[in-house]
């Protein structure tokens, strides 16, 4: 079976005939995203993008069986386009990780940029909103004050009991046994 063969088996298996022409968006080859890139290769530009539509709408809140409607594909199919594309979109997310972190600091800084000279006027909602940019910055650097464990933090109150326990225990076995009356 030639390699034209297997896509038109696919795209039948997938029901593509049903789907209305929707418009394609090659990858570069240099793209940043090799198992995307490999689901094209595998599945050809229609189906990746029908696979990618299909994610699209049920990150936007379509329920699986709206989603197969509106791509014209049984509940089974639009189950499984939405799964391949979901992991060929986390294994590309995780092998360009620090190049997403970057980006989200330079649009973050872009933020503060924008709205740090009103809040230094004294618009309180601009304020607010460069106080949420330097916590998400600070979460992305890794530079977040980790919380206070006695104060802000149940587990640390849980800790300290289960290390007292021994000291607890000892008080009171070794505590005298009332005799009954």
């Amino acid at each position: 079976m030639t390699e034209a063969e297997k896509r038109a088996k696919l795209v039948a298996k997938w029901g593509r005939h049903k789907h209305p022409k929707m418009p394609a968006t090659p990858l570069a080859p240099d793209a940043p995203a090799p198992r995307t890139a490999t689901m094209v290769q595998k599945r050809g530009e229609e189906l990746t993008t029908l696979a990618l539509a299909a994610w699209d709408k049920r990150l936007n809140g379509a329920s699986i069986i709206d989603v197969a409607h509106g791509c014209g594909l049984s509940i089974e199919s639009a189950k499984a386009l939405i799964k391949e594309a979901h992991e060929a979109i986390a294994e590309d997310l995780k092998t360009t990780l620090n190049q997403n972190r970057e980006l989200d600091l330079q649009r973050t800084d872009m933020i503060l940029k924008s709205f740090l000279p009103a809040a230094k006027d004294g618009d309180r909602d601009s304020a607010a909103i460069v106080l949420k940019a330097l916590t998400h910055r600070a979460r992305l650097t890794g530079t977040e004050p980790q919380p206070d464990a006695g104060r802000s933090n149940p587990q640390g109150v849980l800790i300290w009991i289960q290390q007292q326990l021994p000291a607890i225990n000892k008080i009171v076995d070794s505590l005298p046994i009332e005799l009954e009356r």
